[in-house]
């Protein structure tokens, strides 16, 4: 009996930082960079900048406190805690990233128009990821919802898998789109419909995939789990597997188009300067 607490204790712990990360530190570090990505976008200051600080502040309380929506259905988590930490204080997290995207938004619609650049598609991409990954954790935070999704692929899939892929993953490549001329010196990249390309494979993946796998949990398939010689979640899998694919393809063309536009050395440059090519001194021949 002893020897089963300290494991339970011990897990909590283990989930409790899971979720300070995935959750709390994660939604702090894209709802700052939404911020940044605004203004550079924008040339204009952040809407309601006050607000978007006092935000933040809370998201940060906030995220010390949730992180229960991935344990309601465990018995060993007190009943208090499955109502404070994991309802209430995770719907909160929807008015937190709910308020990071509305300033994200007026911030661009105040100087619109716009030119529909790589990082303004991307930006967009991971509002929408969050927009959708989000609620898809609220759900899950219903103590009743988690009796038929808990530890099943809704859980990694419609609400983890959407915010880490779509929505963390696209806000990644908003970033990485709006740096790359300042760290290349104002280089552009070769093939436009190689960001294209990346755009959507991305997006239509990310989402394809994670609805895929939500499905899958809806019929019942555990996260974590084999099912030898069982087919019943054999078509959602292959759909994910797809899906799947288009992401890794959408990766490999942004890389192909990153590398072809400043070659391998110009890309390792970015992160670590290499010594300058000794220049041979020509001697004229007598």
């Amino acid at each position: 009996m002893v020897g089963c607490t300290y494991i339970q204790e011990h897990l909590l712990i283990y989930w409790w930082g899971l979720d300070l990360i995935a959750d709390g530190l994660v939604l702090i570090y894209v709802a700052g960079t939404w911020y940044l990505l605004a203004t550079l976008i924008s040339g204009k200051p952040l809407f309601m900048q006050n607000i978007a600080r006092a935000a933040l502040l809370v998201e940060l309380v906030v995220s010390w406190n949730v992180w229960g929506h991935h344990l309601l259905s465990d018995q060993a988590q007190p009943n208090l805690m499955k109502i404070v930490s994991g309802e209430m204080v995770t719907a909160f997290e929807l008015v937190t990233m709910g308020i990071a995207g509305f300033i994200t938004l007026a911030t661009l619609w105040q100087a619109r128009p716009l030119k529909m650049t790589p990082p303004l598609k991307f930006l967009l991409g991971g509002i929408l990821g969050f927009s959708l990954g989000v609620p898809a954790g609220i759900i899950q935070a219903d103590l009743g919802m988690n009796r038929i999704l808990h530890n099943t692929q809704w859980v990694i899939g419609s609400h983890a898998h959407m915010q880490m892929l779509v929505g963390l993953g696209m806000t990644l490549y908003a970033a990485l789109y709006a740096l790359f001329p300042m760290l290349t010196n104002n280089v552009e990249l070769k093939s436009k419909s190689l960001t294209n390309f990346h755009f959507w494979a991305h997006l239509i993946g990310g989402i394809g995939m994670s609805v895929a796998m939500g499905f899958a949990g809806m019929d019942g398939m555990l996260r974590r789990a084999v099912y030898p010689g069982d087919t019943t979640f054999q078509p959602h899998m292959i759909i994910a597997a797809f899906f799947g694919s288009l992401m890794i393809l959408a990766y490999l063309a942004m890389m192909y188009n990153i590398i072809s536009s400043i070659g391998i050395r110009g890309l390792i440059e970015i992160f670590v300067k290499l010594p300058e090519r000794q220049k041979r001194e020509i001697v004229p021949a007598i």
